[in-house]
């Protein structure tokens, strides 16, 4: 058996996108949404991708964020293809038959249900009830289950993840510190080079995996299969000729593409 620390971002704000979220919210509470949706909303339709250059430069995501709600501007910031990037993907035969359905609709039920008007607060709960339980936990059960490895997180204990959501979001991310709080108890307990590093993902070289190991795999699956009338084909090749063109790192989408199709390879066949 093994301890997890699995809910330590969700409870305490420790993901980066939550330092963005607060900044973002900040310039919603002083810029009146008509103005907001109308510039920024221009911009963000009209600013580059420039995916390839700095990240400073990169805006054109902010800018469309900011130019809507603070739920719908959090879902275009974690979304692969964002909304209007959806109305490419999908054909047009796939988008009628989905009607009126939104993925959005999915985070909005949780949002409305938060207990809470705190922004901040309300997207740690939709995060605790989406992104925890169908990606992270997903992801450590099968991983662990793999190797006959048990794995408990004590975090997510209910009666602390209750004391959790007692707290004021200002104590969990204070400036650009998540976690805040946490790790000031922690402190008497841990070196302050384990507490206070940069935080550390689990990156996979997918941008050259689909230039070179998974190429062939992939063009097979995302290109050439690519025949059942949901995924817009000409706009999937663009996206391949950017990455494989070394100008632009695509492999998020097309990675989200290829998991689908090998989801149809197994649930579909």
């Amino acid at each position: 058996m093994a301890l997890g620390g699995d809910g330590g971002d969700e409870n305490f704000a420790g993901y980066r996108r939550y330092v963005f979220d607060r900044m973002e919210n900040r310039m919603r509470s002083v810029v009146p949404a008509s103005v907001r949706s109308t510039v920024f909303g221009q911009l963000g339709r009209w600013y580059p991708g420039l995916a390839w250059a700095p990240r400073p430069l990169r805006a054109k995501a902010t800018l469309q964020s900011l130019s809507r709600s603070p739920l719908e501007g959090y879902f275009n910031s974690i979304s692969v293809f964002r909304p209007d990037e959806k109305a490419l993907l999908f054909t047009r035969d796939f988008q009628q038959h989905l009607a009126d359905y939104d993925s959005l609709d999915v985070l909005k039920k949780y949002y409305d249900e938060a207990d809470t008007m705190d922004p901040l607060s309300r997207i740690q709960y939709v995060d605790i009830k989406t992104y925890l339980p169908d990606d992270i936990l997903t992801k450590v059960d099968r991983a662990s289950m793999a190797v006959s490895l048990e794995v408990r997180a004590p975090i997510l204990d209910h009666k602390f993840m209750e004391l959790a959501a007692s707290i004021p979001s200002d104590l969990k991310l204070r400036g650009k510190t998540g976690k805040y709080i946490f790790k000031k108890a922690m402190e008497p307990l841990l070196p302050q080079d384990i507490l206070y590093r940069p935080k550390q993902g689990f990156a996979i070289p997918l941008d050259r995996w689909f230039r070179r190991e998974l190429k062939d795999l992939a063009y097979d699956l995302v290109i050439a299969s690519n025949k059942d009338g949901i995924l817009d084909r000409n706009y999937l090749s663009k996206i391949w000729k950017q990455h494989q063109s070394g100008r632009f790192d695509r492999s998020a989408y097309l990675w989200t593409v290829l998991m689908f199709r090998k989801w149809q390879q197994v649930f579909q066949a």
